[in-house]
């Protein structure tokens, strides 16, 4: 089911007819350089299964992206529920295939994902979590109006916290 379209992009539920595509995305170690590991097959089927659950349970999360010149599956973006020193946040999150990058396309799902977040589910504030290193990502945060705002200890690491309210 078709959730929102960007100019370039369809973002979509995810389904088990994804699993196969997100694997590829998980495995790859470039992609995968912040995170604590690459995942396995098993590992992604287990993440896709939370990711299904979510939706159920609060009516929405992470979307498939699919690019639309080509058609295919490239990464995941969307909403996630995080808890940050103790606060209850919803953190806007994106990840694309490597061959995706560079072409402003997180910046794109990252943008309609707050507009999401703050029209259709009436949040005042979203976060996203950032490897201090990963200054793509640090870079989409800004273009999508987050600001730093602190160092927090998530996954037994540093993550720069940025944030945006709804004006």
């Amino acid at each position: 089911m078709i959730v929102l379209e960007t100019p370039r992009l369809i973002l979509r539920h995810l389904t088990w007819d994804d699993l196969d595509d997100m694997a590829a995305i998980f495995s790859d170690p470039i992609v995968m350089k912040f995170y604590p590991n690459i995942y396995t097959y098993e590992q992604t089927k287990q993440w896709m299964q939370r990711i299904i659950n979510g939706w159920e349970q609060r009516g929405w999360g992470l979307w498939a992206t699919i690019h639309k010149a080509d058609n295919k599956f490239i990464g995941r973006c969307g909403l996630i529920p995080q808890l940050v020193d103790g606060q209850q946040e919803v953190e806007v999150g994106y990840m694309l295939a490597k061959e995706y990058w560079g072409q402003g396309l997180a910046t794109q799902a990252a943008i309609a994902s707050r507009n999401y977040g703050f029209e259709q589910l009436g949040f005042n504030r979203l976060i996203s979590l950032i490897d201090p290193g990963n200054i793509a990502s640090q870079k989409v945060a800004m273009k999508n109006g987050m600001k730093y705002e602190k160092d927090a200890q998530m996954w037994g690491k540093t993550v720069r916290f940025y944030t945006i309210s709804k004006e």
